[in-house]
């Protein structure tokens, strides 16, 4: 049976610790997040200085192949197909490259033919 001051081990059990009402769940620890106890709430963060537009994320990116009307997808131009690839090979995501939903279809496309025909590497060897 709990004592009277430990809620954990009725409510709160979890598999990360726990402690109250909300501080169980996978992996979050003891303190009581949101609510304005150990950890500090939101207030103590000041969202509003970035005119209400979150963390700031700077310049919104462009496709450039919407910018530059002359320049196509093309699966034999292993130099503009690289750029939209990682180190390792994977092909980079939207969010991170800046084109738009057509031209980033395009380019995993393209990635994909130049990957069949050797042009591209499926993975690079970690070494």
């Amino acid at each position: 049976m709990a004592r009277p001051g430990e809620a954990g081990a009725k409510f709160g059990g979890g598999f990360g610790g726990g402690g109250g009402f909300g501080g169980g769940g996978f992996g979050r620890g003891g303190g009581r997040d949101d609510r304005g106890g150990e950890r500090g709430g939101r207030e103590d963060r000041g969202g509003d200085e970035m005119g209400g537009r979150g963390r700031g994320f700077g310049r919104r990116k462009v496709c450039r192949f919407c910018a530059d009307k002359a320049l196509k997808v093309d699966y034999k131009d292993q130099g503009q197909l690289k750029y939209f690839l990682t180190e390792r090979g994977k092909i980079i995501p939207r969010r991170i490259s800046g084109n738009c939903a057509l031209h980033q279809r395009q380019v995993a496309t393209a990635i994909k033919r130049a990957r069949m025909l050797a042009i591209l590497p499926y993975t690079v060897a970690s070494a």
